[in-house]
């Protein structure tokens, strides 16, 4: 394989074109003043600013004026048209540079994260123990740009979001001068910071194998395991990842739900805002029998899935073996399989609220119960209805 050169050059620019238009077009305008706001820190991507002193110190504050006066100026426009004219057509009518691009990709799909189908990555280290740790975006971006580059013409670019950084890899090969890649050629990875996870977007077939053997020679891991979870929306994979154990009735400990005191007496009497307003009117229309069967069924759907929205999955399968009786002799039955498919926004809170509308019945089979604890799309259960553990 030949060696590729680095892609290091942060301030190569990108001349103007509908491509590079679009990219700033689909921010929202307060999206696009975060940015801009980044950028006039940036001594590398601000606007040139003409120096009127030629006393250094002078011009320092000068300039520094000037860069307030173009916050100003951004910060008063309209409307988001104005605001990406003023962008394209004056300030950086000569175009932008790769890190201004990448900017302005992770910042849109951290934003509209659902956008991107994301696969969850653990990192294996030979008895756990963890033999490299980056304290720095720019350190872990040194190490797999020097991983990535013999195979690819790369543009690297991390950036920390709430403690988990951002990894975007662009790949150039291919791509004439003045072009912006493909979206397929460009990756996603979020590395959660002191932990063993990954999450990473889809990845083309021809970069895999030299995209995956980059994260493993950067974290110097043994194996990088694919693990069965996957889904569009990247907080609740987190979630699912870092905190399986305080997940359903759990989760009122984890986001600190619970009693200052547990020695005092718990009121009995319910918060106004838990009341709905219309709450006499609905139960003077049910009987006694029916309104306990409603409490029944939210109280058993907080014993298993506890009081919080529930992480959002999109797809579960279970695949079921469940004995099947060919005679009236009970002894006698043949294994049935059977995969069952739910699909939705959130898969985990549809199950919550089908015992809520009596749907489901309780009790549960534990491989419903713990499904938000199971930390995965695929659920294979045995005849006796437990769940078939695999490498995770």
């Amino acid at each position: 394989m030949p060696l590729h050169s680095f892609i290091r050059n942060d301030t190569t620019i990108i001349a103007p074109n509908a491509s590079l238009r679009r990219v700033i077009n689909r921010h929202t305008k307060d999206s696009l003043l975060d940015i801009i706001r980044k950028w006039l820190q940036d001594p590398m991507a601000r606007p040139k600013i003409e120096d009127t002193s030629e006393d250094e110190e002078n011009c320092d504050n000068t300039n520094g004026q000037q860069v307030k006066r173009l916050l100003h100026h951004y910060e008063i426009i309209s409307s988001k048209k104005n605001m990406v004219d003023k962008i394209f057509l004056e300030d950086w009518k000569n175009g932008l540079n790769y890190k201004q691009i990448a900017q302005l990709d992770m910042k849109y799909y951290h934003d509209h994260s659902s956008l991107k189908h994301w696969k969850a990555l653990k990192l294996c280290w030979e008895n756990g123990l963890r033999k490299k740790e980056y304290r720095k975006t720019s350190e872990l971006n040194s190490s797999l740009l020097t991983q990535l580059s013999p195979f690819f013409k790369t543009h690297l670019y991390i950036e920390e979001f709430e403690k988990n950084w951002w990894i975007r890899i662009s790949i150039h090969d291919g791509v004439p001068p003045n072009t912006l890649p493909v979206s397929s050629n460009i990756i996603y990875v979020i590395y959660f910071t002191n932990s063993e996870h990954l999450l990473c977007s889809n990845i083309k077939r021809e970069h895999k194998e030299f995209i995956m053997q980059g994260l493993l020679k950067t974290f110097v891991c043994n194996e990088i395991e694919e693990c069965d979870l996957k889904g569009k929306y990247a907080d609740s994979l987190e979630k699912l990842l870092l905190h399986r154990q305080s997940q359903g009735t759990y989760s009122r400990y984890r986001l600190n739900q619970v009693d200052d005191n547990p020695l005092l007496f718990p009121s009995k009497k319910p918060k106004k805002d838990d009341i709905p307003e219309n709450i006499d009117q609905f139960e003077d229309m049910m009987d006694e029998d029916n309104i306990l069967l409603l409490k029944q069924r939210d109280t058993a759907a907080n014993d298993n899935f506890g009081p919080n929205e529930q992480p959002s999955l999109d797809m579960v399968e279970i695949k079921l073996s469940t004995p099947l009786h060919t005679s009236n002799n009970d002894d006698q039955s043949t294994p049935l399989s059977m995969t069952v498919l739910f699909e939705g926004t959130n898969v985990i809170e549809g199950i919550k609220k089908m015992i809520m509308a009596g749907i489901a019945e309780p009790p549960l089979p534990a491989y419903l119960a713990d499904i938000h604890s199971n930390g995965r799309n695929y659920i294979e259960v045995d005849e006796n209805n437990v769940v078939i553990k695999k490498g995770h």
